[in-house]
């Protein structure tokens, strides 16, 4: 069961997420936030005093995190960049859907085109009087509401084949698998019920690196730790993990761990 409070630490909103865990862990998510999970039975000070010392590298993840966040965010308008299966596209906005429609990505040639509603962004106030939306940021919504989408689909598409050929070669089955967008993890696996769930962001990475991930995930029904027989089960089953870890880390939006 888990139980949850945020806390003021040296200035920095701190959530603390009490469940079953050895330790405290500690974690700055991809928005900047700060998290840290620790058992029932540790103190709410010892909690404190052991994010005070890691104040440093708090404020390092965290800067990190919000230029990364920044900088996605810049690539989502008419012009910018993103990833999809490891290639990176131009963007070009199309206003071209009927009113109130949801925007809409879709791959054509070497680009992403995103579709949205002719009237979806508007510089015009309302018969109250109220200011519309800034365009900038009511595009970028609509972009990365299209781009995660696409992602979605794009994995629906490739997930059901890789599940299919490692399930029966490591001798394990995963109750089932789904897909939300996370803020720390690549993937994740409830080992009591073999419920796989992974990360929408897998999709901006090459198939390799998506590939990997399934066979963490799967590895985790064989060996719930990462310990040394999870790492030689590894090294089985997908010998070439560590080439796509490193590529994971390197990811320029996001640094999830499996």
């Amino acid at each position: 069961m888990r139980t949850a409070k945020s806390i003021a630490v040296d200035g920095v909103e701190v959530s603390v997420v009490r469940k079953r865990v050895r330790r405290v862990n500690l974690r700055v998510r991809q928005d900047g936030s700060v998290v840290v999970s620790a058992p029932a039975r540790v103190p709410l000070a010892q909690i404190e005093e052991f994010v005070l010392s890691h104040r440093q590298w708090i404020a390092k993840a965290r800067s990190r995190a919000l230029a990364r966040e920044e900088a996605r965010r810049e690539g989502l308008r008419d012009g910018g960049r993103t990833r999809l299966l490891g290639q990176e596209l131009p963007i070009r906005v199309v206003a071209d859907l009927p009113r109130r429609r949801s925007p809409r990505a879709e791959v054509e040639g070497d680009a992403l085109l995103v579709h949205v509603a002719q009237d979806a962004v508007s510089t015009d106030t309302d018969p109250a009087g109220t200011p519309a939306p800034d365009p900038q940021q009511a595009i970028a919504q609509l972009i990365g509401t299209a781009v995660e989408e696409l992602r979605r689909r794009e994995l629906e598409a490739l997930l059901p084949a890789m599940f299919e050929r490692y399930e029966p070669l490591m001798g394990v089955h995963a109750s089932e698998w789904r897909l939300r967008r996370m803020t720390s993890r690549w993937g994740s696996c409830n080992v009591r019920t073999g419920r796989i769930t992974l990360n929408t962001e897998l999709a901006a990475h090459p198939v390799a690196s998506i590939q990997s991930v399934v066979v963490h995930e799967l590895c985790h029904l064989l060996e719930p730790s990462h310990n040394v027989r999870f790492h030689a089960l590894m090294d089985r089953y997908y010998p070439a993990w560590r080439e796509a870890k490193r590529e994971l880390d390197a990811a320029p939006q996001a640094r999830p761990r499996p």
